[in-house]
């Protein structure tokens, strides 16, 4: 049976979720996937569609079709890959700018929801949340698709846990920040 505790995580999970999807955006960011595929080719610039997939956890078709949706609206362009069958996704300046502005209000809805808490507060939940991701972490591709909407610097800087879990790398201690 599932505890008061649990439920109440999944009502917070809903409410991110739901705000997250709730940004106004441009008609080919309507959907959370198209939203994670440009975050993901923001954090991981001249990647092919191939390792991108896995950040969002689609089909390879799914891919090439969430990419085509990018490219279509002038949020992404292609450049020649690694090898001459594949090709390096990389942000416009309007795609760099989109991200920016999803990021931002991700960001601000964060900020907003963890402002409730107190400095302690603010401790504990952070080394709880160090603690479950960390555990939760299962492999390289679920670290990507973990981290899909993330902005990486505050946690690279600090010591990301679902890195270190992806890399084998102990559990990070909370940032000093």
């Amino acid at each position: 049976m599932t505890r008061r505790m649990e439920n109440l995580l999944g009502v917070l999970a809903l409410l991110v979720t739901d705000e997250l999807n709730a940004q106004p955006s441009i008609p080919a960011l309507a959907g959370s996937t198209a939203r994670a595929m440009l975050n993901a080719i923001g954090q991981y610039p001249d990647s092919s569609i191939e390792l991108l997939r896995d950040a969002v956890d689609l089909s390879h078709p799914a891919a090439v079709r969430a990419v085509a949706g990018l490219v279509d609206a002038g949020l992404v362009e292609k450049k020649a890959g690694s090898d001459k069958r594949s090709v390096a996704l990389a942000l416009t300046a309007t795609g760099r700018r989109e991200a920016n502005r999803l990021r931002a209000a991700r960001g601000r809805m964060l900020e907003r929801i963890a402002a409730r808490l107190d400095e302690s507060e603010r401790d504990v939940l952070e080394n709880l949340l160090i603690k479950i991701l960390w555990n939760e972490t299962r492999d390289s591709p679920h670290a990507m698709q973990l981290c899909r909407f993330c902005d990486d610097k505050p946690c690279l800087k600090a010591g990301c846990p679902v890195e270190c879990r992806e890399q084998g790398l102990p559990m990070p201690e909370r940032s000093a920040s």
